[in-house]
């Protein structure tokens, strides 16, 4: 089953707009679609590569819930973690996701500091996904139309995707839609913990990987070690 293309996207041309509209926006975007499209003002597209190279404290994790069974998935990666944002490399990060939060608590009816007040008492901190070699290997050879990473929805409380490929979302007024790469912005999405934590008025953003894989992502959370 193809994908197809919305006639709209959630689009906010960043977080130093009124925040009235900000709040507005946020809430709209995050209820109907359960992400949005935020313009990159860290230059993150550009920098991560070279900022995060280094950054080597593997863990592996369960970044993914099955989006029909909800059980735990890891997809083809480890992930090094990162609790402050005292290195240089990822403090941009951190501030991003600060603002971020205080904004979508207001749209959610909470407190500026609720959600990182969450977000500590939750032991949250940043994922950064690292695919493996045996998976970037498979996906140099898949064909554009072959799923190379099966619907699921992330164990998160948001996600930042910085770039993305073949990226598809699931809402069932919609069927399966394209989620295009769009230069010069992210994309964040909401998780499991926050749709957990507003009791399903959030949804966690279904989504899945079509052919050529190369996104890039953060991922805000206190994800379970895998077993």
């Amino acid at each position: 089953m193809s994908a197809i293309e919305l006639e709209h996207y959630p689009i906010i041309d960043g977080l130093d707009l009124p925040e009235e509209h900000l709040i507005e926006d946020i809430k709209k975007s995050l209820s109907q679609f359960g992400f949005f499209y935020i313009k990159d003002t860290i230059e993150a597209r550009i920098k991560i590569d070279k900022q995060l190279e280094n950054l080597q404290d593997s863990v592996d994790v369960y970044y993914g819930e099955d989006a029909c069974t909800g059980e735990g998935s890891v997809f083809h990666g480890t992930y090094s973690r990162f609790d402050r944002g005292e290195n240089t490399a990822v403090k941009q990060y951190f501030e991003l996701v600060s603002r971020l939060l205080d904004i979508i608590s207001l749209a959610l009816g909470y407190p500026k500091g609720f959600l990182q007040e969450f977000s500590r008492q939750q032991n949250c901190g940043f994922y950064i996904y690292d695919r493996e070699e045996e998976y970037m290997e498979y996906i140099k050879n898949a064909d554009a139309a072959e799923i190379s990473i099966a619907p699921h929805k992330d164990r998160s409380l948001i996600t930042i995707i910085i770039s993305i490929a073949g990226f598809e979302g699931y809402k069932q007024e919609y069927g399966w839609f394209s989620i295009p790469d769009r230069d010069g912005y992210l994309m964040i999405q909401a998780g499991t913990l926050l749709q957990d934590l507003t009791q399903g008025a959030i949804k966690a953003n279904i989504h899945r990987v079509r052919g050529f894989d190369s996104s890039k992502a953060l991922f805000w959370s206190n994800l379970a070690p895998v077993k």
